[in-house]
This record gives C-alpha cells, sequence and structure tokens, in this order.
C-alpha cells in the first residue's frame, strides 16, 4: 500500500473579463494529485489528511472514491476547503496564491493521526502540509511512528505564497530528507532554498544524511538521479505544453510506482538498484509528466497510456 499524506484542494484557473473574473475550478493540491496518480497506474493507494465537510471536501472525497483511492484514513472536519488561484505565464507555469488559513488541510493535530489497519510499503509527504503547524508537527510524527518498516517518500513542493520565509523552508526540508529514504525535488524549489548551492551538492549533502535515492527534476531538460553509487540523466521529451499544473505530481506518482515494479519497497532493495534500472525509472516518469503537461490542469495519466515504459521498467 502506498500512503499519502498532506492537501487536497481545489485550483481555480482564472479567466479574466472587462469588469469580472470567471473560474474554472479543478481539484488538486500536490498530495491528492500523488494519490490519484498512484491509483490510476494501478496502484493501491490511500490518503491521508484533512478534508473538509462543506460541499467542496465532498467532491474531493468522491473524487478519490471513483479513482479508486481508499478514504479509510480520511479526517473529515468542520473547517473548510483550501482554494488556490492558479495564474500561467507564457509557458505555462503556474503560481499559485492559496486561501487557507486555518483550513480543514492544514488543521490536523497528532491526535489525529489514524492507526494503521496495514503497514504501508510507502509513506509519502510533502509541500505546505509538511511545513505548516500543526499538520507539519503531525506528519513528522507519523513518520517517526511509521518508518521503522516503511519507505518514505519526500517532496518538498515549494510554495512562497503560502511561506516566504524560504530560511523555513531550508530548514524544514533538511529536517526531513535527514527522516526519508526518497526526495523528488524540482531545481526550481532549489533555487528558491538552496540559490547559492549547486543542484548535485545539494543531492549528495542530502544523501549523506540517509536517503537511499534523491531525483531533481528539470523541467523540459528531464532529470536527474543521485545515488550513493552513482549519478545518472534522463533527458527531456518535446510535448505541446498546455500547462504544466500536476507535472511533478506525476512524475512522483509514476516514480513510486515505478519503484513498486523494480521491487524496490525497502531499503536494501532501494539501495541495490543499478544505474540501468534507474535510467528506466526516470524515463517513465519523465514520460508520464510529459502527458500531463499536454493537457489542462492535472490530469494524470492512466497506465494504458504509459504501457511501452511499463513494460520495459523490467
Amino acid at each position: 500500500m502506498f500512503l499519502i499524506c498532506g492537501e487536497a484542494l481545489f485550483d481555480l484557473f482564472g479567466e479574466p473579463g472587462a469588469d469580472t473574473v470567471s473560474f474554472d475550478a479543478r481539484i488538486g493540491g500536490s498530495p491528492f494529485n500523488v494519490a490519484m496518480g498512484l491509483a490510476r497506474l494501478g496502484e493501491n493507494a490511500a490518503f491521508f489528511g484533512g478534508i473538509s465537510k462543506d460541499a467542496l471536501g465532498e467532491k474531493l472525497v468522491d473524487k478519490f472514491r471513483k479513482e479508486g483511492v481508499s478514504d479509510r484514513y480520511i479526517l473529515r472536519t468542520d473547517y473548510l476547503t483550501t482554494l488556490s488561484l492558479v495564474q500561467k505565464d507564457a509557458h505555462g507555469h503556474p503560481a499559485y496564491t492559496f486561501y487557507g488559513a486555518n483550513a480543514a488541510d492544514r488543521m490536523v493535530t497528532e491526535s489525529d493521526l489514524p492507526t494503521l489497519t496495514e503497514t504501508p510499503a510507502f509513506l509519502h509527504v510533502g509541500s505546505y502540509t509538511a511545513l505548516l503547524e500543526p499538520v507539519a508537527g503531525s506528519l513528522k510524527t507519523f513518520i517517526e511512528r511509521t518508518r521503522a518498516h516503511t519507505l518514505i517518500s519526500f517532496d518538498p513542493n515549494i510554495r512562497p505564497t503560502v511561506e516566504p520565509d524560504m530560511a523555513l523552508w531550508r530548514k524544514n526540508t533538511d529536517t526531513l530528507s535527514s527522516l526519508s529514504d526518497i526526495i523528488k525535488v524540482s531545481d526550481e524549489d532549489l533555487g528558491l532554498i538552496s540559490p547559492e548551492e549547486p543542484v548535485a551538492d545539494v543531492a549528495r549533502r542530502w544523501l549523506s544524511n540517509g536517503p537511499g535515492l534523491v531525483i531533481v527534476t528539470r523541467g523540459g531538460d528531464g532529470a536527474s538521479a543521485y545515488t550513493s553509487g552513482f549519478e545518472t540523466h534522463c533527458p527531456g521529451i518535446k510535448v505541446n505544453v498546455e500547462d504544466t499544473v500536476g507535472a511533478g505530481d506525476t512524475f512522483q506518482a509514476a516514480l513510486l510506482s515505478g519503484l513498486n515494479k523494480l521491487g524496490a519497497k525497502d531499503r536494501k532493495s532501494l539501495s541495490a538498484l543499478d544505474e540501468s534500472s534507474v535510467n528506466r525509472l526516470l524515463t517513465f516518469a519523465v514520460k508520464a509528466a510529459g502527458i500531463t503537461c499536454s493537457r489542462r490542469g492535472a490530469d494524470l495519466p492512466r497506465l494504458a497510456e504509459l504501457q511501452k515504459e511499463w513494460s520495459e521498467l523490467i
């Protein structure tokens, strides 16, 4: 089982008129997308996070059920659903403005942590719920409780409009990197929290603290993987970009699903991955992210769209 922890929200894509703005509301949130992406790839995925009992929260839970993501660990509360206003630049890259103070996804305490009915092979955390209290401290406690028998995956997914202090993000990311086995981070995020430090140096520094695999995504330039034994790079692919919303989450879901297929379900097997296997894994994840970039919003691919790359993983 994959247990994905964090936020679930609505992304609002604005269409400005002369005196009005209309919105196309799409379900989103990085952890939500990762859970959905795993289910679309045929994996057994569950979600833990705070989701409102309001009308938008009902739609979030209903979407999980339709996609095949287990809702048994979801925390339903009376707090409202976070809204994210999405504005795209000329290249389709999104900027997010969040409306979510005291929202359901942030107001998760240690007393809300679930009792697991089965031990997950992978537990994934990331984005602003890994930083903002009280949910961030609760998730760190959850990681400490589960990591003895579970691989921990982490995506910093920096959101300056949620918290503009990059020093806080950097400190929190370093803390979680020491608790993680798998880190996926974008070069854009590293440019925000460690602008003076070369990307490869950050990856090696994190590896020295415990993770077995660090992957840096580079947008259209592909992705790089770092382990204690080797470094490797996968080039990007050309796609007609509609927008890049959900591209990183798609890569994350494909990465975790691919690790599962490769049999890297514990620390020993993760550390045993060779360069050829990791290259195939990167190719699979890059292709998956490219499909999402060709569509509006976080419309993640299904396994049928990736059959060639999936069959070549092993």
